[in-house]
This record gives C-alpha cells, structure tokens and sequence, in this order.
C-alpha cells in the first residue's frame, strides 16, 4: 500500500525541473547517454514515469524513432508537451500517456491496436523508487517485460543500489552536508528491509520534497525475474566525464573543475540494465 498519493508531483510540476537543472541532476545525462546509445538510434521507446520530459527530450535528440512517455500526473506530462513543443524536430515523434505503472496497463498505437512486444527499449529514471515492497515492484517489471521486443532492454536510473538502503541515506545526507541535492528523512521501516523515506531538496527555490521507497537492490534483482525480465541483469556506476569542457556541455551553468570530486565518491544513483532475454 502507497503510503503518499500518487498525484503527489501534481502540486508542485512546474518547480520539480529545477531538480534536474543542478548539477547531480544534470550529471545523469551523460550516464544515460553513455548507456542507451548503443541501442537508441531507430528504436522505438516507451519511457516510464517520465515527468515533465527532461529525459524524453534527450532520448529523441539521440536518434528514438519514436516514444511513448506515461507518467502517472497529468500536471507533469503537460510541462513535457510544452516542453516537446518547443523542439519541431520532435514532431510527430512522442506520444504522451497518464498512467500508474505499477498498475497492468498496455499501450496501444493511434489504431487501438497493441504494442505489446514492440518496444526496443524501456527506459525509466526514478521509477521503481515508487514500489513500497517486491509484488508492486515484480507489477512494474510485468509492465515493461510485456511491452519489450524479446531482444529488449530495460534501462533505469534509481537510488544507489545498496543490499541495505541506510547506507545510501546515510551517504546522500553526509553529501548534503557538504552542500549537494538534498537530504533524506527515513519515516518508516518497511517489512522487506526497506524504508519509507522522504526526499528534500532545500538547494533549489522553492524547496521541493516527496515521499520515496528505499528497498534492497535483492528485491530489485527478484523483481525483475519474477516481471519476466530473464536475461543479463547489470548494475552500471554513475561517472563523471574526465573531460571538464565535456561535463560542463551537460550543466545548465558551468561548474568548477572538482565540484564532483565528493559526490563521485557516492553517487546518489545507479543504474540497473536489464535484458528481457
């Protein structure tokens, strides 16, 4: 059972992309990047939870063929069509869905007809953060399994995976204390050793907070083979490009040569790729 509303992003959409505009935010970029071009160019993508579009934009700039992005706030995936508008090149490109993806749901082409099996790639930043336990997190996987062309691959951007998830609190507020993102509040102790936790992001005005789930990188491991996702499983580290000039192409504002140095230490995220077969 979800312990905050699902809707809880609708309060506060037009403010959650100054998230993504500071630097540990923008240092997901090239991390993404460096993991999906490989198998981005001509595919066909469905993008979970994808918010006001920050990664959707960066996904079609990299040559998807075509996207379909769900997120469960209306409020959200209208900041991304505004967004997506700006970018004629995207035209005709994207499809926008609202939809809870730890519920079964199955997108379907401008026909009515199925695309299950269709996609060459699921991709989603800060989704399976939103499972309280292993039988949400195994519906999310069922989701993208089904959707996924049996050559597939699912890509995601979560909290560093940890086999106990206090260490990644702990770690992410030891950062915040020396300036970086944000702090974790742990409120709750879940029964599968993971923790109900809420998220605040005092170096941004206004102030940003949500609720989030902190659970082992077992129960995701678990999860993914119980959802139907058979094939290799990595978990691929968050980097910073050596390259100063080339890190900086991804900032909104230039940084100073070893402003990451600390949190490089700790990534607040990883990444986990999973194959389908």
């Amino acid at each position: 059972m979800s312990h905050f509303s699902k809707t809880q992003y609708d309060s506060f959409s037009t403010s959650y992309d100054s998230i993504n505009d500071i630097p540990i935010g923008r240092i997901m970029v090239p991390n993404v990047e460096r993991l999906v071009k490989p198998y981005i160019k001509n595919a066909r993508v469905l993008e979970l939870a994808c918010g006001t579009g920050f990664h959707t934009q960066h996904l079609l700039d990299w040559g998807a063929a075509s996207l379909v992005g769900v997120d469960v706030s209306q409020a959200m995936l209208e900041g991304a069509e505004a967004e997506l508008r700006k970018q004629p090149a995207h035209e005709g490109k994207y499809r926008l869905m609202v939809q809870d993806c730890s519920a079964p749901f199955t997108v379907t082409d401008d026909n009515g007809d199925s695309l299950e099996g269709k996609f060459d790639l699921v991709f989603a930043a800060w989704l399976l953060n939103y499972a309280p336990d292993l039988a949400t997190m195994t519906e999310m996987f069922k989701n993208i399994s089904k959707h996924l062309k049996s050559a597939g691959r699912f890509i995601t951007i979560l909290p560093h995976p940890e086999v106990d998830p206090m260490i990644c609190v702990d770690n992410v507020n030891a950062q915040h204390r020396q300036g970086y993102g944000y702090r974790i509040e742990v409120r709750e102790r879940l029964p599968e050793e993971g923790y109900l936790v809420h998220l605040y992001f005092d170096t941004v005005d206004p102030v940003v907070d949500f609720g989030n789930y902190y659970l082992p990188m077992t129960v995701h491991e678990r999860a993914a083979r119980d959802g139907g996702m058979k094939g290799k499983l990595t978990w691929e580290e968050a980097k910073v490009p050596e390259d100063h000039d080339k890190l900086n192409s991804y900032m909104k504002e230039p940084i100073e040569k070893g402003y990451l140095d600390e949190w490089s230490k700790y990534p607040d995220f990883g990444i986990l790729v999973v194959e389908k077969e």
